[in-house]
């Protein structure tokens, strides 16, 4: 870890709510009130281990030091920001995919799929990663490697994507599901 990570000053803002003093500090994790008083002021570095021992003292989850880092990392995606691409168009119906976040570097690529009736996602397809599909509204049918499924209202498939994969929309009324796959891949 680098001095500039923030680390410090959230170490001294827990050891004050924790009511302790810099030598009571010392005294339950080992460490030096000189090193302790560096390392709040942001003038030295610090070892995970060393960090672990201060996370003891106070009580508190080592991952609880790093929640700027974590927090930084919540994305809001607004309906009107995402975007939304045609995936085929069947008789002149279209099958659209609206990605629901907006930034590409997410872990995870959720996009909601509507499949109006007669309608289907185009060629089979797999890619690297999984895929989780709920379905929403309506039915599908949904083909993975050689496996097919008649997916209704709630149900649930996950399934590793390098199998190439495929679904249309048999039923009575437009269907709306949600695809969850990682990595992002588009």
């Amino acid at each position: 870890m680098n001095g500039h990570t923030g680390i410090g000053q959230r170490l001294k803002a827990l050891r004050a709510v924790a009511g302790l003093s810099l030598q009571e500090m010392a005294e339950q994790t080992g460490l030096s009130v000189p090193y302790l008083s560096r390392v709040e002021n942001e003038k030295a570095n610090i070892s995970i281990i060393n960090l672990r021992q201060i996370a003891n003292a106070l009580e508190v989850p080592l991952a609880s030091l790093f929640l700027d880092e974590i927090e930084a990392s919540i994305q809001l995606s607004r309906k009107e920001e995402r975007r939304a691409m045609i995936l085929n168009v069947c008789e002149g119906k279209k099958c659209t995919e609206e990605w629901l976040l907006t930034d590409p570097k997410s872990k995870l690529e959720p996009a909601l799929i509507r499949l109006p009736v007669g309608t289907n996602g185009g060629k089979p397809f797999g890619h690297e990663g999984w895929e989780f599909i709920w379905v929403l509204k309506g039915e599908i049918h949904y083909t993975v490697g050689a496996s097919e499924f008649d997916l209704h209202e709630g149900d649930t498939l996950y399934y590793q994507a390098i199998l190439p994969h495929y679904f249309r929309n048999d039923g009575k009324k437009t269907a709306e599901f949600l695809v969850v796959a990682t990595p992002w891949s588009f």
